[in-house]
């Protein structure tokens, strides 16, 4: 299965880089990329599928208790919508993946 990753995606990996990296350790980075791995891993595996947004493609995973990826899925790929923060707007974080 193909992984892609949107330009907001990246964005906001960028943004949690710079976030992890500035406040805690490369430590804390590596753990947080670790259980992103882990929960795209669980998805293209097939052994779950995320919640879903009502009446849209896009589902969200809890990656930690302070961030969210937002994704779709169709037979051969996974896009990477948004990875957010979870202290974010909700009602606002849905409107970026559906504008």
């Amino acid at each position: 299965m193909k992984i892609q990753f949107s330009k907001q995606s990246f964005d906001d990996l960028d943004e949690i880089e710079d976030y992890l990296l500035n406040k805690w350790n490369d430590k804390v980075l590596e753990d947080f990329n670790l259980k992103l791995d882990h929960c795209i891993k669980l998805i293209i595996d097939g052994v779950v599928v995320f919640q879903k947004y009502e009446d849209t493609v896009y589902h969200k995973v809890l990656i930690t208790k302070h961030n969210t990826m937002i994704y779709s899925l169709n037979e051969d790929t996974l896009t990477v919508h948004r990875i957010l923060q979870n202290f974010q707007d909700p009602d606002e974080n849905y409107k970026s993946v559906t504008t």
